[in-house]
């Protein structure tokens, strides 16, 4: 039996990364090893790098997640695969999401290799195939070794709460992940009995069971959790916890406590593990729009990836812990974890490195640690606003008839505090990469709790409106729920939900902005009745708008919702302050822009009015200068403390104000905007910029740019 995480494990990784240097590739598999001896001859779509840094080396099983290209794999068609030399390789492909043309998006792919040595890498390439796929009997329950056990054991209060995975798998009907003839994965919902059979209320654990058939590897992974929402007495649980296989301790942590909403995550395998690591291919995943378009000639620090690793290593990394996780989300200033994708994300996709897998994989999994939980009790699904309409998270409604209990928290103040307007993108890329199901469950949860922290008449009752919140948690809250409607799988009962709410937020700000009441000429996110925080309500922050600008630009690249007309009128205010008439450029990543005259006043129409009252305050606060003095010359620099052609707020910052405006205006581009090739244009051609190379999160670039701009 070994434990571990499901990710490469450090050591293997350190070991593994300097044998993939040492050791020549692969050599290519005879044909009496491949499925078939003839050549695969259909065109490439991807093709991946697989590298094993386990023992076993004969029939070596891996799954990972795989997004396609809308057309790549076109309805009535599946995938084959080949290895370096052509020669077919096993491949399961269990579809999960589908494009809006019929064509596959995402699936969770199996290979079976038949021969790879440890530390080698060997290519896989991807090719369209007619028909479905093999057709065998898929790998079956009674596969499973009648040995087989995993318990979950807690020690609370002086009772003892147990459930086993045995149980779980065949005193019910459990739910198919995967159905296949090289990998069958069954999910099954237990909840924690004590010695008379009595079962606890609130603690419940998942068991997901991997088998790859009768002899082969068994993946085991056990999810705790302490998530019914409408479950009476919600509390804090204090217990020991233990986890058997087979019955021996694979983990154990004493003096435990899970506050409600929450949950953990551990994984094992049963006997031989599986340690391999699928490299994805960063050009197909662009293709794919998935991800943002990180700049193609960033060349990533070495040091970057070593003390992002260093950084989480040392950080508590246990179960209830937060890693790398910010534990305060409502924390303001620069972070690592805040920007399209957090930064370690960025660093994996950019360099592919193990390590960095496993950071993103191991954060991922204590995202849950946040008390941002909700599962429906009757469905056995994460809750939705269609689920619970009225439900609201907020300190004025919790405790109140018809509402959530206040839990009890025995006294316990849960140092982790969820926060939209703070909230990391933690599980998209992973289930992307992975199709592990937690990871699709964790995109839920957070995508339903950001629009419950209001009056239920504000987020719409079911149509799950974030237009309540701040602009920043706006826009973070949006690219949460659309990443979670992409990838969603077609037969999942959320998807449907997922893309009524992303549809409703986008015709609520289609309503109120394009033509509405609270239309202007700046392209400027605004709300009438809202207060601002800076200058009595004078002025508003532009790089929360810039935020939002991206995220718009984000969902329109994804495809499924049309966000076009509104990302167009939005990209005004992120192009406007770059080339906007009467706007001096310099201007544009201030961290607060006057844009009327009281809190009480409209907007002003034009940008030269916005900069005129901008540079106004900046020189009535203490900076010397003329209104009228040249745009970008010496006389400015010197007036506002900056070197000729620099932009204000810290315009060499990985995380300043200048580097949030980029994304934006990268959108801008893309959607076609006016005026925007030439915002981009000048933006890029200024002299002083940051560097990206250790924190690359923020350094996005159009999809595609005319040669001019280039």
């Amino acid at each position: 039996m070994k434990t571990g995480n499901f990710a490469p494990t450090c050591a293997s990784v350190l070991a593994g990364s300097l044998a993939a240097f040492l050791l020549f590739l692969q050599p290519a598999m005879s044909p009496s090893e491949a499925v078939a001896a003839e050549n695969l001859k259909a065109p490439a779509i991807v093709t991946y790098e697989v590298t094993n840094y386990g023992k076993r080396e004969n029939k070596v099983p891996v799954t990972f997640g795989a997004v396609f290209a809308a057309g790549d794999v076109p309805a009535g068609t599946s995938i084959e695969a080949g290895d370096g030399s052509g020669h077919r390789v096993q491949l399961q492909v269990d579809r999960k999401a589908s494009n809006r043309d019929g064509s596959l998006r995402h699936a969770v792919l199996t290979l079976v290799l038949p021969r790879i040595a440890t530390g080698a890498t060997i290519p896989v390439t991807l090719r369209r195939a007619e028909g479905s796929g093999p057709n065998a009997m898929p790998v079956a329950l009674s596969d499973i070794p009648p040995d087989f056990d995993a318990s979950v054991i807690l020690t609370t209060k002086g009772h003892r709460l147990t459930t086993s995975a045995r149980a779980a798998l065949f005193h019910a009907k459990p739910d198919t992940w995967l159905n296949g003839p090289y990998v069958t994965e069954w999910w099954a919902t237990e909840p924690l009995r004590d010695e008379h059979g009595v079962a606890d209320p609130h603690l419940i654990v998942q068991f997901g069971i991997r088998s790859y058939g009768k002899g082969a590897p068994l993946r085991v992974e056990v999810d705790v959790e302490n998530d019914y929402t409408w479950v009476p007495h919600p509390q804090t649980e204090f217990y020991d916890a233990q986890i058997t296989l087979n019955g021996k301790p694979v983990f154990t942590k004493s003096g435990m406590v899970q506050p409600a909403h929450t949950r953990w995550r551990k994984g094992f395998w049963w006997k031989e593990p599986i340690d391999a690591y699928v490299e994805q291919n960063l050009d197909y995943l662009k293709k794919t729009r998935a991800i943002p378009n990180y700049d193609p000639y960033l060349a990533i620090s070495p040091s970057a990836v070593a003390d992002t690793y260093q950084q989480f290593e040392a950080s508590d990394r246990d179960p209830m812990g937060a890693g790398i996780i910010v534990k305060y989300m409502p924390t303001t200033g620069g972070r690592t974890d805040i920007a399209p994708l957090p930064q370690w994300q960025a660093l994996y996709l950019l360099t592919m490195d193990p390590r960095m897998y496993q950071v993103m994989l191991q954060t991922a999994d204590l995202g849950a640690s946040f008390s941002s939980h909700y599962r429906n009790e009757k469905t056995g699904r994460p809750a939705t606003l269609e689920d619970y309409p009225k439900i609201s998270t907020h300190s004025n409604y919790v405790g109140k008839p018809h509402q959530l209990e206040l839990p009890d928290t025995g006294g316990y103040t849960d140092p982790l505090v969820p926060d939209a307007a703070h909230e990391p993108a933690l599980d998209f890329v992973p289930y992307l990469v992975t199709g592990d199901r937690f990871y699709l469950e964790e995109i839920e949860f957070w995508s339903q709790w950001n629009a419950t922290g209001t009056a239920p008449e504000y987020h719409g009752f079911g149509q799950g409106l974030y237009s309540w919140d701040q602009v920043r948690a706006q826009a973070w809250s949006l690219r949460t729920l659309a990443q979670a409607e992409f990838i969603a799988p077609d037969l999942d009962p959320l998807k449907k939900v997922l893309t009524r709410e992303l549809r409703a937020n986008i015709a609520w700000y289609n309503s109120h902005f394009l033509g509405g009441a609270d239309s202007n000429s700046l392209g400027l996110l605004w709300q009438r009745d809202e207060t601002s925080p800076y200058e009595a309500g004078r002025s508003i922050a532009p790089w929360q708008d810039d935020f939002f600008t991206w995220t718009l630009g984000y969902i329109q690249s994804l495809g499924d919702v049309n966000a076009l007309a509104l990302l167009r009128w939005k990209a005004r205010f992120s192009v406007g302050r770059m080339v906007g008439s009467g706007f001096c450029w310099i201007l544009a990543p201030s961290y607060d822009l006057v844009v009327r005259d009281s809190a009480a006043s409209d907007l002003y129409a034009t940008f030269g009015n916005v900069y005129r009252a901008s540079l106004s305050d900046r020189l009535n606060k203490g900076q010397h200068g003329s209104p009228d003095m040249e745009c970008g010359g010496e006389v400015m620099a010197h007036a506002l403390g900056l070197r000729p052609g620099e932009m204000v707020e810290n315009a060499v910052g990985p995380d300043g104000y200048s580097a949030f405006l980029q994304p934006a205006l990268a959108a801008a581009v893309d959607s076609g905007a006016q005026q925007s090739g030439a915002a981009w244009q000048l933006f890029m051609a200024r002299a002083v910029k940051p560097n990206f190379a250790d924190e690359p999160g923020w350094d996005i670039v159009p999809y595609s740019l005319p040669p001019q701009l280039r």
